[in-house]
């Protein structure tokens, strides 16, 4: 794989400047929610018919990575609250998900396999953070909230009362990585994993969320569409739920093409087919074929929109401050309407639309191509010296969205992490490359 002159040129730049994190970004109502689900016990084969070859990754390569990581976990360091162990969703925002917790973990992880945080520093960290874990309160005592104050450890006041089973499938599976690959942090991400009654989260294999009704009554529904559904399914197999439906990709699909192709609709409706399930799948589990099959063909058809629109396109969901909202979905396929924007409670819109830094680089990596090395061409301005990486840059002029938030962190070191591994998803043991 070779990156081009971006990289060059900002290794060079990244050399000329300063190793500080002090973001500016506004404040921040980043969702809590994520409307959908995932799936894999153990690494499953991936789609090695379509899998491209991985040339070992230059010195430059290397090096470039490494500062990529540097900075992200310069955000997980600056917005880390020591009274808790947990950090900022965004800069000023004192407030988290289940999502970004399990990001967190994930990338505090890669950070001490790059060597930027040492064995004692990491389980000091961790240690605290499940702590705070195994005493925050619960939602009617059976799941994780869907939001926490990251300075108290307390539900938050600001989110609407409920579990999200997404959000909590995302942080079962980090917890599930963290104690295999940790086993002096096995038992305490045991005892948080098991807080959650499962009896309650899944129901004749599906998951379920749930939330406080108009009538102030909870109200249980079924959670996840196709995407989603498969990646954070696996949370809850990797202790040992009965998700089979969930994780099955093409139980509740139907064919839909977008751009000249075919992809998965679910039968269900609202879907929302993007970037983020598929990269995170790759990174962390490695996809089975049929899962691998569909990220490609979601990937293809991001490129089919660049062949007839001219407009490098790699959708996910991200904050993006722009208004009416924090936090939006911009997707391949949303509720059956193609390149889509909707905001987190689903309203649609038409603007923000911007490249995605995470999902580019998370393509990157996982499905490497000409296509995907246009992009990290394409989303150079999204890195600010000072700051990181902001969550993208906005379609057309290229302007960075100026937002930081704790996914794009961790993504971004979870994909310097897999790429220094030779390209080896988490679950799987690999050899950093110095």
């Amino acid at each position: 794989m070779h990156m081009g002159s971006f990289i060059i040129a900002l290794l060079a730049l990244a050399a000329a400047c300063k190793d500080s994190h002090s973001a500016n970004a506004a404040s921040a109502t980043t969702s809590a929610t994520k409307a959908t689900t995932a799936a894999v016990p153990s690494a499953p084969a991936a789609d090695s018919a379509r899998a491209p070859a991985r040339p070992p990754l230059t010195a430059e390569e290397k090096q470039f990575y490494r500062e990529m990581a540097k900075q992200s976990f310069a955000y997980l360091t600056e917005y880390w609250q020591s009274n808790t162990g947990l950090v900022n969703a965004t800069p000023d925002w004192t407030n988290t998900t289940m999502w970004d917790i399990g990001a967190q973990l994930l990338g505090f992880h890669a950070a001490k396999e790059l060597g930027l945080l040492s064995q004692a520093d990491y389980d000091a960290r961790m240690t605290k953070t499940l702590g705070t874990l195994e005493k925050a309160p619960l939602y009617h005592g059976a799941a994780f909230d869907k939001l926490y104050n990251t300075k108290t450890g307390s539900i938050s006041g600001e989110g609407r009362p409920g579990w999200s089973a997404t959000d909590l499938g995302r942080f079962l599976l980090a917890l599930k990585i963290i104690a295999s690959r940790d086993p002096e942090l096995a038992a305490q991400a045991e005892r948080v994993a098991r807080r959650n009654d499962f009896r309650q989260i899944v129901k004749n294999g599906y998951l379920q969320g749930q939330l406080i009704g108009s009538n102030g009554q909870p109200w249980t529904f079924q959670e996840g569409r196709i995407g989603y559904e498969q990646y954070v399914a696996n949370g809850f197999a990797q202790w040992g739920a009965d998700v089979r439906n969930a994780l099955d990709v093409h139980k509740n699909a139907k064919p839909v093409t977008v751009m000249n192709v075919s992809l998965l609709s679910d039968t269900r409706q609202q879907d929302r087919l993007l970037s983020e399930p598929f990269i995170l799948y790759g990174l962390e589990l490695g996809m089975p074929a049929d899962v691998a099959s569909l990220a490609h063909s979601v990937l293809d058809a991001q490129e089919q929109r660049y062949k007839s629109d001219k407009q490098i396109t790699m959708v996910s969901e991200d904050a993006v401050k722009v208004p009416p909202d924090y936090f939006y979905y911009y997707c391949v396929l949303c509720a059956h309407d193609q390149f889509h924007v909707e905001t987190a409670t689903g309203t649609e819109v038409e603007h923000p639309r911007w490249v995605s830094t995470k999902a580019v680089f998370g393509w990157n990596a996982i499905m490497p191509s000409d296509y995907t090395r246009a992009a990290v061409d394409y989303v150079s301005p999204a890195h600010d010296p000072n700051h990181g990486w902001s969550s993208g840059v906005m379609e057309g002029s290229r302007k960075s969205t100026d937002t930081y938030d704790v996914n794009t962190a961790a993504v971004l070191l979870e994909v310097a992490l897999y790429q220094l591994r030779g390209g080896k998803p988490l679950i799987q043991d690999a050899t950093v490359e110095r």
